[in-house]
């Protein structure tokens, strides 16, 4: 029996370990999609200086993916059943693939035809967000950050080496770089529990729902906030994007290598970061706030030292790129895996706000071409509006959002026990404090942070520190497992 049990722990542990390097691996390809379809890394591809028709694929793909997203998101109710089968993913990877082949192989003319496929990558990938994202809302946090610098690290090694085979090669291979994203990802089985509704079985037409039940969730409960601080970054670094092109250029001829280098060492940086942070209850929002420092740094010094300090401004390009776009990431995941809300609704809206910032800004940037310190001041007073007023603490500080009156009566209804008497149960089976079991059942039965504050008469670090201690102990490293935990255990 002994021998049994090590046997299946054996195998365990292999399948969780070739599901993360699956999980990697899957991921990193639609990332290195992105980096090659439309040059997310300025200081390692400057065709935005040169070739303004990519800055128009780019454009036509954000406006569809955005326009889409946000259909998508008014229409929850009906829209969750779209992403529940694994076959739409697999079709939406066929349709990315087919809009690719439009602009990425060398006859890159017409125009029109490199639009068109631009904005059916742009639908498509919703699906490979969704999916994708959902995966990465099961871990904790340790998990999501080290899994996501893992996913950009190899990326980046996929982005430079593809570009430096001839154009034919690289366009076939960026055709088949979302058949891979979507045919890796690892495993869907508990999507329908994060996006917290089952697809109902084919029956006969249903009546029309009035509009107040078009949408999942309230509007209220979407994080708006979190949404509204990333469009106004990302306009910012996609007015950027197109200043730097334009003297980024020597240091992709002489030095993509040297850049490559460095995206590597910020991948490295967070895998080492995700993996000293024992507890989950970490806040990523200091890291993010100090991204959005530097990329106003960036800026300013872009603006006024321009070419005479490309040296300084490329590598930091890339530092700034590389960091924004991971932590993004990780805070989508870590509110999704915090947060009651579905985690679909949290991707497709801070994918939507990102997607739709960029475009905001190259097109500013574009325009304004030329007037780089004017865009400078304003873009630095924007970002630190965005850091200190928009991005509130929930959205970037792990504090885990109480169960609903639905949960609590769900685990009632299941174990047959009150609520009460359930939590009881796993705090001395856990073994609990006092302290920590009276926060704990403060939390359970629908108290916030604030109430437990005032109730205790403790300070909001020291919550969140015995809510680490809780998840901790309780061996979860999420919302749903806890909420899993009180339905089980007895």
């Amino acid at each position: 029996m002994a021998h049994r049990d090590t046997e299946t722990s054996a195998q365990e542990q292999s399948h969780a370990f070739s599901l993360r390097v699956t999980q990697v691996l899957g991921f990193c390809f639609y990332w290195a999609w992105v980096y090659l379809s439309f040059n997310a890394s300025s200081s390692l591809n400057f065709s935005f200086a040169h070739r303004f028709d990519m800055l128009w694929v780019h454009i036509a793909s954000c406006v569809a993916g955005v326009a889409f997203f946000s259909l998508v998101i008014a229409f929850s109710r009906r829209s969750v059943r779209w992403f529940v089968q694994k076959r739409a993913l697999h079709i939406a990877g066929i349709a990315m693939a087919a809009g690719t082949a439009c602009y990425a192989l060398p006859a890159w003319e017409p125009l029109p035809l490199m639009v068109f496929g631009a904005a059916v990558t742009g639908v498509a990938t919703c699906w490979i967000i969704v999916f994708w994202g959902s995966l990465f809302s099961e871990m904790s946090l340790r998990g999501i950050i080290m899994s996501t610098a893992g996913s950009f690290f190899c990326a980046h090694i996929i982005y430079v080496a593809v570009g430096a085979l001839p154009p034919v090669a690289t366009g076939l291979v960026q055709i088949v770089l979302p058949l891979l994203a979507a045919f890796l990802i690892p495993d869907a089985k508990a999507f329908a529990r994060y996006v917290q509704a089952e697809a109902p079985a084919p029956a006969a037409p249903a009546e029309p729902e009035p509009p107040s039940n078009r949408l999942l969730v309230p509007t209220g409960q979407l994080p708006w906030s979190l949404a509204v601080s990333l469009f106004a970054i990302m306009l910012v670094y996609g007015g950027m994007r197109i200043y730097v092109g334009a003297f980024d250029a020597p240091a992709y001829m002489e030095g993509s290598l040297a850049m490559l280098g460095v995206a590597l060492a910020v991948c490295g940086a967070f895998f080492v970061w995700g993996l000293l942070r024992g507890n989950n209850s970490y806040s990523v929002g200091p890291a993010f706030k100090g991204a959005v420092i530097l990329l106003a740094l960036c800026l300013l010094l872009a603006a006024f030292y321009g070419s005479s300090l490309i040296g300084v401004v490329a590598p930091l390009v890339t530092v700034v790129d590389v960091v924004v776009e991971i932590l993004c990431w990780v805070l989508l995941a870590d509110r999704a895996r915090t947060q009651s809300t579905p985690a679909f609704l949290v991707f497709l809206l801070g994918r939507g706000a990102v997607e739709a910032g960029m475009m905001t800004g190259q097109l500013i940037g574009w325009a304004s071409y030329g007037q780089l310190v004017p865009f400078a001041i304003s873009g630095t007073c924007l970002l630190m509006v965005a850091l200190g007023f928009l991005m509130k603490d929930p959205d970037t500080v792990l504090v885990f959002e109480a169960p609903t009156q639905k949960e609590r009566d769900a685990v009632e209804e299941i174990t047959g026990a009150p609520i009460g008497e359930r939590l009881g149960q796993v705090a001395e089976a856990c073994g609990l404090t006092q302290r920590e079991r009276e926060i704990f059942e403060l939390w359970a039965t629908g108290h916030g942070s604030k109430y437990i504050q005032e109730t205790c008469s403790i300070s909001a670090s020291t919550v969140k520190t015995h809510v680490r201690h809780i998840y901790e102990k309780c061996g979860v490293h999420s919302r749903a497992e806890i909420i899993d935990l009180l339905e089980r255990r007895a």
